[in-house]
């Protein structure tokens, strides 16, 4: 069963991730997704050819207009306290946990400052990826001619798996990027893989760090389906899981 030495009781931050954000934040987060809505034509051509001319921009109407209802209700920032803590623990220094699940820094502190940056940092990464993805997902049919939906996520969730695997072999953490049966970009989620096991060819766990659940060891029970991936989370109860991809990490040294 590899795993990496990072534990989330030490590693990890002891407040969960519930953020109050101001108008500016909010839109900051709404445009970071919606700019990237601006390729996706180009995108599904180059993925799907004709049909991805036709399905693609249809299916931004919806997704925008998903955005735009759905940011109302907020947005954590577990890419951003998965990035910190992580940076944190390579840079060998001692996280500045918080006192409790409700000890969240206020705007204007460092830690507060820090996890912000880095939540935007995640998702300019990544913000195309989870679109991307949802889309296939919700707007692009599967089968022999179109070839999306829910099986194009497990083939890519299949080769994700290869580099998640790899990176824990090292030693190295890896955060990840969760793609539930959801047309809400908003309810998709970020962790950080800290170990794994292999059953077999089609039960596999992943062993994470999971902003939402503070000071334990959460866990991704995965079924590679013959033609879907069935991803159930132990922290909340959230949508299934259809594919998952390792974010684009790069360390950023903390500054206090």
């Amino acid at each position: 069963m590899p795993r990496t030495a990072f534990d989330p009781k030490e590693h990890g931050f002891a407040f969960i991730n519930w953020w109050v954000m101001d108008e500016a934040e909010r839109q900051r987060l709404y445009d970071t997704f919606a700019n990237f809505l601006k390729w996706a034509p180009v995108v599904g051509a180059a993925t799907f050819g004709v049909a991805g001319l036709v399905l693609v921009p249809r299916s931004i109407v919806a997704v925008r207009k998903k955005l735009e209802s759905d940011m109302a209700r907020g947005y954590g920032l577990c890419g951003g306290m998965c990035f910190t803590a992580l940076d944190f623990y390579k840079a060998t220094h001692e996280l500045p946990r918080g006192a409790g699940r409700t000890d969240q820094p206020v705007p204007g502190d460092p830690v507060r400052s820090t996890i912000w940056k880095r939540q935007l940092d995640s998702l300019f990464g990544d913000a195309a990826r989870f679109l991307a993805w949802l889309i296939i997902l919700n707007h692009i049919p599967p089968g022999r001619f179109f070839g999306g939906g829910p099986g194009w996520l497990l083939a890519r969730s299949r080769e994700e798996w290869k580099k998640l695997t790899k990176s824990v072999d090292a030693g190295e953490p890896v955060p990840i990027g969760l793609v539930r049966e959801t047309a809400d970009v908003f309810q998709n989620h970020q962790v950080l893989a800290i170990g794994y096991e292999q059953e077999d060819e089609v039960n596999r766990t992943v062993y994470i760090y999971d902003p939402n659940c503070p000071d334990v060891e959460s866990k991704l029970s995965l079924q590679f389906g013959p033609d879907h991936l069935d991803g159930r989370e132990t922290c909340g109860a959230p949508p299934p899981l259809r594919g998952f991809f390792c974010e684009t990490y790069s360390p950023c040294p903390p500054s206090f």
